[in-house]
């Protein structure tokens, strides 16, 4: 009798568990928010000290044409109780072509292959490789 509540037990834990798991597995537009967010943050802290300063503005000036490129480099893979992301951005996917020739002087890396794993309502980075000109 002991054994057969434990396993019940069990069975109702891991069942909650992935429960839990389905309804907090974030969504593409989680995830388009959440790497607009690490663009600010990650990215602009790395873009040359006179552009600096503007690249947050004009990521959130330009949000979501910034997300529409997410969306468009993003391929998510839903697994209900996770999502995994793999995102291939490229400055030249965000940038006009006409600031291309300068960008390619500045030692700023021009892209960068990311790998994302979505679960309990947050993200987490576990591959970021950035490509080099």
């Amino acid at each position: 009798m002991k054994g057969c509540l434990w396993g019940l037990g069990l069975t109702i834990g891991v069942g909650g568990l992935g429960a839990l798991m389905v309804s907090t597995n974030p969504g593409p537009d989680e995830f388009e928010t959440y790497a607009l967010g690490q663009m600010k943050t990650e990215l602009c802290a790395k873009v040359p000290a006179g552009f600096g300063k503007e690249c947050p503005r004009f990521l959130e000036e330009n949000k979501e044409e910034v997300k529409q490129i997410i969306r468009r480099n993003t391929h998510r893979r839903d697994y209900y109780l996770f999502s995994h992301y793999q995102t291939s951005l490229s400055l030249r996917s965000v940038l006009p072509q006409d600031v291309m020739p300068f960008l390619s002087l500045m030692p700023i890396p021009t892209g960068y292959d990311l790998e994302t794993v979505g679960i309990f309502d947050n993200f987490y980075i576990y591959h970021a490789q950035s490509k080099q000109p």
